[in-house]
């Protein structure tokens, strides 16, 4: 390859060298180039990033979990999963919700829990192994996607 490399006249080896250079510096002259009229996102076209507060404690081996802001209120609450080792907790927010994400932090490890949406989307539900319950998560952490806005919150449970 060096050979013929070295085989070219001055000039075409000069641009083989070059080429790499110009395509990239090129690729980059045209994105600052197309992107430089785009206008900064509006307050109004960002997310809002809402903090859901607990009201009183979570117990949700009696089911009385509930979280506010004053846009939302959400419950959440322990059913009965008809499955061994299984433990299925519901969630039943006020408003329409696009989606849910969930962990428990369990001796500095986070289990990410799968939250899924019954068809009409008014009720979201979760099940997991039921040893991530021993010992006692510290921590659950839970985040909803509405449209414009995310409502988070870190609390303790009591399983």
């Amino acid at each position: 390859m060096l050979r013929w490399f070295f085989a070219q006249p001055l000039h075409m080896r000069i641009a083989i060298m070059i080429a790499p250079i110009l395509a990239i510096g090129g690729w980059g002259m045209m994105d600052l180039w197309v992107t430089k009229d785009q206008p900064a996102p509006k307050p109004e076209q960002q997310i809002a990033m809402l903090p859901l507060q607990l009201q009183g404690e979570c117990f949700l081996a009696t089911n009385q979990c509930l979280l506010q802001h004053d846009k939302m209120k959400l419950s959440m609450l322990l059913k009965d999963s008809g499955k061994p080792g299984i433990v299925r907790m519901e969630i039943i927010p006020d408003t329409n919700i696009r989606g849910i994400q969930m962990s428990l932090v369990q001796l500095e490890n986070e289990h990410q829990i799968v939250v899924e949406s019954t068809p009409d989307g008014n009720l979201w539900f979760a099940e997991f192994p039921d040893k991530l319950l021993t010992p006692s998560p510290s921590a659950l952490r839970i985040a909803l996607a509405k449209f414009g806005s995310v409502s988070f919150a870190e609390i303790q449970p009591h399983f």
